[in-house]
Order: structure tokens, then C-alpha cells, then sequence
């Protein structure tokens, strides 16, 4: 067989499967109620569930004032995505043009005809110093970040499709539960920020940041902020040393400012001295 012949049958075979999923989804159309109140159950099965669900930068702004960028992770795109249903999602490499890797993620709605796709760019260039030097990523390096970079563009297509007041609602809800019992909040809160001082953070920034003179007056509200800094640190939006230190630009909006971060050079470019660092970036990104 020609492969002519086998591209052609490829195509036929792709576009009968869609017919089949597109009749499925009008034949069984979903309801939202239901698909909620399970996304909501998926999102709050347990402690670890929920707060691997979100996401949070801490920022201040040039007077010192606290702004926190929160979102919905991964975590959550993939549990909306199975509550939802008749969706479908994929994600692909665009391009690796030697200096960075662009991926895009696709979802689409089989009920409504909807369909969204979001890339994302990650840099595979490390130790550039005023535009010399530098080296490539190694494949296995290139492998992890292009996993992270996929899950990023699969989770802003996900987001773009399934209404965004819905996902609110559920985020809201899972980051409510990951506070867990309120009496045992205060031993969680020491847990959790011993294990984010372990990871890199600076324990005085930290206080600063929420402006208290130590660790026991960190409140439920504040837990949540923490929770959402393990989960921002764990899938790479940033680095541990990183989180208290940035301050947000003038005249940039927060979603500019997350944009910025995530696609920065800075989150990337280490001297040699930092290679443990690239390393250990790869093991939080797996």
C-alpha cells in the first residue's frame, strides 16, 4: 500500500471517529447540574485532592500593597475535563526551533461546536550571558519541559471551553476544602510552611510578605495563599527563592505579570553554577 493510500485512510479513519463522537455527544447530551456537582466531588475527595487544584503568586506592588494571582491548575482542568464530558482534548509539539519548544493544546466541545487552541512556549536554552555563550537542554531536560509546557497549553484550552463562572465555582469550593478541619488548621499551616522553608523559601520574606512577626499568626486565609505557592512551585511557575522576592510591574495587568513569569527567561537562564538547580526543576516538573 502507497502511502498516498495509508494518509488517506488515516483521514478517513479520523473523521469517522469524530462523526461517531459528535452523534455520541448530541445522542447523550450532558447535563451541567450533574457534570458540576461530580466535578465538585472529584475536586474535594480528599485534603491533597484540593490542593493540588490551585495555584497562587504571591505579588507586591511598588507601595508595598499585597496582590495575590490565583488560578486553577492542571489538576483541576483534567478533573473538569472528565466531569464535563464530551470533550475532547489533545495536545502537540509546534515547533523546536534549537532555543525553545512551543507546544499547543486543543479542547473541544462536541455538544456546542466549540473549539479553542491555546500554545504555550518554553525555553530549552540555559547560561546565555549577555547574548553568549549558553548551551541546549539535553534530550531527557527537553522531554520534562516540554511535558510541562503541554499540560500548561492543555490546561488554557480546557478553561477557554468549559465556562468560566463554572470553574470558578468549583475552584472556589476545592480551595474552601483544602484547609481541611479548622482545628487542626494551626498544625497544618507549621507543616506546610516548614516543608515550603525546606524547598528554598525564605522564612523572613515569608513573614514579611503577610506582614507578621512569626509563624503563628498566619491565618485559614493565609493557608490557602501557602497551598496555592507548593502548587505554583511544583508545577514550575516558579522558583522557591523567587516567591517573595518579585514585585509587580506598573501598568501591568495580573494576567500579564503570570504570562510574563511563566514564559521568562529568567525562569530558565542559570549559570553553570545553577545546573543542580535546572536538575531539580525537572524533578518538580515530572
Amino acid at each position: 500500500m502507497s502511502q498516498e493510500l495509508i494518509v488517506q485512510d488515516s483521514g478517513v479513519i479520523a473523521r469517522a471517529e469524530l462523526d461517531v463522537q459528535i452523534t455520541t455527544a448530541k445522542a447523550y447530551p450532558r447535563a451541567v447540574k450533574r457534570s458540576m456537582e461530580y466535578a465538585t466531588e472529584l475536586a474535594t475527595m480528599d485534603e491533597a485532592t484540593a490542593q493540588s487544584c490551585f495555584y497562587c503568586l504571591p505579588r507586591k506592588d511598588k507601595d508595598g500593597n499585597k496582590k495575590e494571582i490565583r488560578g486553577a491548575s492542571i489538576r483541576l482542568a483534567e478533573i473538569i475535563a472528565n466531569a464535563w464530558g464530551n470533550l475532547h482534548a489533545a495536545t502537540r509539539i509546534v515547533s523546536n526551533d534549537g532555543r525553545s519548544i512551543t507546544t499547543e493544546g486543543v479542547a473541544w466541545d462536541l455538544e456546542s461546536n466549540v473549539k479553542i487552541a491555546m500554545q504555550n512556549k518554553v525555553s530549552i536554552w540555559f547560561g546565555e550571558k549577555n547574548g553568549k555563550g549558553g548551551y541546549q537542554a539535553n534530550a531527557d531536560m527537553q522531554t520534562v519541559l516540554t511535558n510541562a509546557s503541554s499540560a500548561k497549553a492543555l490546561r488554557n484550552a480546557i478553561f477557554k471551553v468549559v465556562p468560566k463562572a463554572l470553574v470558578d465555582r468549583i475552584l472556589e469550593k476545592a480551595m474552601s476544602f483544602s484547609i481541611g478541619d479548622q482545628k487542626t488548621v494551626n498544625v497544618k499551616i507549621n507543616e506546610l510552611v516548614d516543608k515550603l522553608i525546606k524547598q528554598g523559601i525564605n522564612k523572613e520574606s515569608l513573614l514579611d510578605y503577610f506582614g507578621y512577626a512569626s509563624i503563628g499568626e498566619l491565618t485559614g486565609e493565609d493557608f490557602k495563599t501557602l497551598i496555592g505557592v507548593g502548587t505554583a512551585i511544583k508545577e514550575g511557575y516558579i522558583k522557591p527563592e523567587e516567591v517573595f522576592s518579585m514585585e509587580k510591574e506598573e501598568n501591568i495587568s495580573a494576567h500579564e505579570q503570570l504570562s510574563n513569569l511563566i514564559h521568562s527567561k529568567k525562569l530558565h537562564r542559570l549559570d553553570t553554577g545553577e545546573v543542580v538547580d535546572v536538575r531539580e526543576k525537572a524533578t518538580q516538573l515530572s
